[in-house]
């Protein structure tokens, strides 16, 4: 059964990067996908499931260029993306971890695990006790 959850199509937000860059990204929302792009290049990626009217799982989420990875864009997109979420009352979101979900460009496990950790600790998640899962209280 889906679920609809309703948030605006397309949207741009300025962004501070963690180098303190300015960018303008374009967010565009379809059906459970959020692809977002800057200067008309896919940036982002998230999918996501809404298991409940509250509950939502994250599926599969990435920098779309390997070059592009480690300067913020996923973690300001990702706050943004929750945020969208909150505000059409999700309460609860769960992320796996596990390193098959790990896309081209890591060296292996640990150093996957380390980045994963990182990111997920700087967008509000916090690590299931089995190591596998991120899951944050969104309100």
């Amino acid at each position: 059964m889906a679920i609809p959850l309703y948030i605006r199509k397309e949207y741009f937000r300025g962004v501070t990067l963690s180098d303190k860059s300015a960018h303008i990204l374009e967010f565009h929302y379809k059906g459970e996908n959020v692809d977002v792009f800057e200067n008309g290049s896919l940036i982002f990626h998230l999918e996501y499931y809404l298991e409940s009217k509250f509950k939502a799982d994250i599926l599969d989420f990435y920098v779309t260029d390997i070059s592009q990875r480690g300067k913020g864009y996923g973690s300001v997109c990702m706050l943004e993306i929750l945020d969208q979420l909150k505000k059409k009352q999700v309460t609860l979101i769960k992320s796996p971890i596990g390193y098959e979900m790990a896309p081209v460009g890591y060296t292996g496990p640990e150093q996957y695990y380390s980045l994963m950790a990182e990111f997920f600790e700087k967008t509000g998640f916090s690590i299931s006790g089995d190591g596998d899962a991120a899951v944050q209280i969104l309100g």
